[in-house]
Order: C-alpha cells, then structure tokens, then sequence
C-alpha cells in the first residue's frame, strides 16, 4: 500500500538537531496567514494556538515553503510544495518539538513518502527509522523511549475508523441523507466531501471537495454533518487530527427521469 501525504496537521517531523527558528514574517499579506487552533481548524488570531506561513516562490516555478510556528515564534514544521498552483509535497518535510528539538524528517516526491521517514522522542532518541520506496514501505523500525525494539512493527498511519467499519459509515450515510424535493432540478451525481477528524475524533471542517449541483451538496454536507464521533487517527503512534473523504452518490427515482426525458 502505498503512504500517500494526506498530513494536514499533528506530527511533520525531524531529526536529531535543534532548530533555530524564525518569528513568522510581519509583513506578509493577510491571504498568505492562517491562524490555527490545536486541531488544526481555522481560529481567531486571539485563540490560535499556531500560526501558517505561506513563503511565497522566489521566482516562476519555483517552489513554496509552508511554515507553521508556535505561538512564541518557534518553528513548529516546514513543509515543500512543488508550485502555488500544484499543491502537492515536493522536498523535505520537517517538524520540531516546542523546545526547538527536531522530531521527524522525511522527502516528499509527488505527495509520497521516498527514501527514509525518521522520528524522534523529544530527548533526540530515535523513534522511528522506515524505509520506503515512492510509498511502498521497504522495512521498518519502531524503538521505545530506552531503544527498545517494538513487534510487530507500528505503522507511521493509521486512518480514523468509523465504529462498525465502512460498512456501517456507508449505511448511516445512507439512512441520514434526504434528497432534495426539486428532483427535477438536482439530478443525479456524486458528491465528494472532505472532512477532519480531530484528535478527539470528533467530525469538523465539512466541506464539498468535488459538488454536483447547490442543492446536491447541501444535502450531502448536512449528512456528514451528523456523523457521531470516530476512533480518531495516528500519526507515529499519537492521536492527531487528519483529513477524509466520503464519496456521497445520488440516484434520482426511474420516474423522475422519466419526466426528464419527455422534457417535463
């Protein structure tokens, strides 16, 4: 299976040094900050608890640098994208522990993992030495805190799980979406929405990733809407907020397309 980079929060990484991190550039237009709770979630400047940065390119096809620093102006991660209109990773990604310690290191190619993934405890001792091949994992190694080896090995992600499976997620889905009354209006189609799963596992961010129509969309963002709580997701071994995607496809009745085909 391969590992694709689907990390929008939690741990980025490093390796075994002390950062010296930058305070967040002031004179950035606003378009180019964001303000982050501790899920990861959009706050206000007041509550936020990190702060993005985005490093604009320095020249045509050259690439962007995403930062994310704690609110006392220390680098919290740094991460590569190929170019401001192809929002993949494409280099290193790195993050650090509050105190400056580097926690976890590894290079991007086309959003996937390629070559080795590190972690570290925050005294420096390593975590975490994966191999992988363009996100095929090669060989593993998970150590605890005293360099112990763990069996059988962690792996680096692990998704938020729905209780019962996706089985269950798809029939309450199924049992909590409500097709528009403008039938003839709406159609059909399949609606992608992107949601995160916090730390807590509690579901937010909701939002249309690819839509149909207006009225599709609403229906399908007021589903995802009521999903109870998940197992919430891992990253090297910690809860951590991440990223989903719930495919929601409508079907109109036979009749309505009937009425459709003799233009009624």
């Amino acid at each position: 299976m391969k590992l694709l980079l689907l990390l929008a929060g939690g741990l980025l990484g490093a390796a075994a040094a002390r950062a010296q991190a930058p305070a967040a550039p002031s004179c950035l237009p606003d378009s180019l900050v964001r303000f982050l709770d501790a899920e990861m979630l959009p706050a206000a400047p007041a509550q936020a608890q990190y702060t993005r940065v985005l490093v604009p390119p320095a020249g045509a096809g050259s690439p962007v640098v995403n930062r994310l620093y704690f609110p006392d102006g220390q680098l919290y991660s740094e991460v590569t994208f190929a170019a401001p209109d192809r929002r993949v990773q494409q280099g290193p990604v790195r993050t650090y522990y509050p105190g400056g310690q580097l926690r976890m290191t590894y290079q991007a190619d086309d959003d996937i993992i390629d070559g080795y993934l590190r972690t570290y405890y925050p005294d420096g001792q390593l975590k975490r030495n994966d191999l992988y091949d363009h996100g095929r994992l090669i060989k593993g190694q998970y150590f605890t805190p005293d360099g112990q080896p763990v069996e059988p090995h962690v792996p680096f992600r692990q998704d938020p799980a729905y209780p019962g499976g996706n089985a269950a997620l798809v029939s309450y889905l199924q049992a909590h979406l409500t097709y528009p009354k403008a039938l003839t209006d709406v159609g059909d189609g399949q609606v992608l929405v992107a949601f995160t799963v916090t730390a807590r596992g509690n579901v937010a961010d909701v939002r249309v990733k690819s839509g149909v129509s207006p009225e599709l969309d609403a229906a399908a963002l007021a589903a995802v809407r009521t999903l109870p709580a998940f197992e919430p997701g891992r990253l090297d071994g910690e809860r951590t907020a991440l990223p989903m995607l719930v495919p929601i496809t409508f079907k109109a009745p036979g009749v309505i397309k009937a009425m459709r085909q003799l233009g009624l």
